[in-house]
């Protein structure tokens, strides 16, 4: 009894000291993000890579139908074993289990942390601009930047074959992202490309796009989403893998790659996914009756379409699966939850600010 209380004291000191470690950014920052994690991630990497498959996904199959499994077999010897037969003895066997539960879901959260966690206790990627109050009228402008954007690509697009496939659309967006190091050379580190989610109708009525797994380093994306989301989806994904884990600056690395890349459709996801996240952010008013008029009648179809095909998955399991992202988002230093994805907008302006 006394090792088991020792272990379990010592695995809540461990998690104490790295609490501590987080209240420096820049400890973080320059010690981990930029140094120790591209090295343990980088290292797993280059092993997960190696497989067609997703490593991650299997291994949080094989999760769940572990815990599932314990629980079935701690009850049937906590309280269905004949051979325990007093109250005292049930109650020794049930805490038996439940210390073998907490211990190795804290040991899980301390491999969490080292591997992937600290990147949520790095310095913010909008401390490398000159930081400012964002007004409508900065929205407005980024809006009717990322619709002449789209027309113009759009009008592209019309004399050149568009590849949408999945695993093509991958190896493009792999081959270019390095691009984005041009504007953050801090996160250059070794990526590659996505794997598919095995279960991705499932994943659709969860309104789960794609899912880093940092125990793995993979980046897996749901290959069932429209298409048009799938190139800015595999951009945002990567950005996990390169130690972003703010779900805001992961969109907004995810922008700046694919709206640099030379294919017009990776480009175009790009515009289409950030004036999805401005216009929500726009009042419905005269302006932005005037800002949808000037976009082109196909991409407001798209748009139309767009949101029609995730109001098919809405149901009682994405109303879980988002209260359950909204959780961990909070819990890990991410205090909008999911709301923290459309703040993508100030960082946004700020870009296109220096680079108009």
């Amino acid at each position: 009894m006394k090792s088991k209380i020792t272990l379990i004291l010592s695995l809540i000191f461990i998690v104490f000291v790295l609490k501590i470690i987080t209240l420096s950014k820049n400890f973080i920052e320059n010690f981990y993000s930029r140094s120790l994690y591209k090295k343990i991630s980088g290292t797993i990497n280059k092993i997960s890579s190696n497989f067609s498959f997703s490593i991650g996904e299997l291994l949080l199959f094989l999760f769940v139908v572990a815990i599932i499994i314990f629980f079935i077999i701690a009850m049937k010897k906590s309280f269905f074993n004949a051979n325990i037969n007093t109250l005292a003895n049930k109650t020794k066997a049930a805490l038996n289990f439940l210390y073998i539960f907490v211990s190795s879901m804290i040991i899980l959260y301390i491999v969490f942390i080292l591997v992937w966690g600290l990147n949520y206790h790095r310095l913010p990627l909008i401390e490398n601009y000159h930081t400012r109050d964002i007004n409508d009228n900065d929205i407005y402008t980024l809006a009717d930047t990322l619709i002449k954007n789209i027309n113009n690509i759009k009008h592209e697009m019309k004399y050149k074959e568009i590849n949408t496939n999945y695993q093509a659309l991958n190896r493009m967006v792999e081959a270019e992202y390095n691009k984005v190091f041009e504007d953050f050379p801090f996160l250059e580190m070794n990526y590659s490309r996505t794997k598919p989610i095995m279960i991705s109708k499932i994943f659709l009525y969860l309104q789960i796009t794609g899912i880093y797994s940092p125990f793995t380093s993979e980046a897996n994306v749901n290959i069932l989403i429209p298409s048009v989301s799938i190139p800015f989806t595999i951009g945002h994904e990567i950005s996990h893998q390169i130690g972003i884990a703010y779900e805001d600056e992961a969109n907004f690395i995810s922008y700046v790659a694919c709206s640099k890349h030379t294919d017009p459709f990776i480009r175009y996801s790009a515009n289409f996914e950030a004036l999805l996240y401005v216009l929500n952010e726009v009042k419905r008013d005269e302006n932005y009756a005037h800002l949808m008029s000037n976009l082109n009648n196909d991409t407001k179809e798209e748009i139309k379409k767009y949101y029609e095909f995730w109001q098919n998955y809405m149901g009682h399991l994405s109303r879980v699966s988002q209260k359950i992202n909204d959780t961990y988002l909070k819990a890990n230093n991410q205090k909008d939850g999911i709301k923290s994805y459309s703040r993508v907008v100030k960082l946004l302006v700020l870009y296109h600010n220096i680079n108009s």
